[in-house]
């Protein structure tokens, strides 16, 4: 991993949302990617590809909580949240407003355009909190 995509892991707070598990959340100032997170968690090559592709996941930085899914191994232009996990998602919204200490000045996206490595990707598809309610 580069120094650019370190720095910036470790800026971000990343998290993965696991039906009947919950929130698998990154330590704060940690440089671990996704897939990286979940490997120390002691979840396979193969695992860790299915949730990747299947599962939602992001990261809250800048009061900003994005949210997508796909496998990074993958070479798309945009990871996005797939409608079939809008409930998921709402299921766990109460406790990411929580811990990411949401308010009305927070954003809240459901994407990213694929950007450079280390850089923050431009993100995609804004809602409001009242699309988890």
């Amino acid at each position: 991993m580069n120094l650019a995509v370190e720095e910036y892991h470790r800026k971000r707070r990343a998290f993965i949302i696991l039906p009947q598990v919950g929130i698998i959340i990154g330590e704060h100032g940690q440089p671990h990617s996704h897939r990286e997170i979940l490997k120390h968690i002691g979840c396979s090559a193969e695992q860790i590809s299915h949730i990747l592709e299947n599962y939602p996941r992001g990261y809250f930085l800048n009061n900003k909580l994005v949210i997508y899914q796909s496998d990074d191994e993958k070479t798309v232009e945009t990871w996005q949240l797939k409608p079939e996990n809008y409930n998921l998602v709402k299921q766990y919204f109460g406790d990411l407003k929580k811990i990411f200490n949401l308010n009305s000045k927070s954003q809240i996206f459901l994407g990213v355009s694929r950007g450079k490595e280390g850089e923050i990707w431009p993100t995609i598809n804004e809602v409001d909190e009242d699309f988890f309610k």
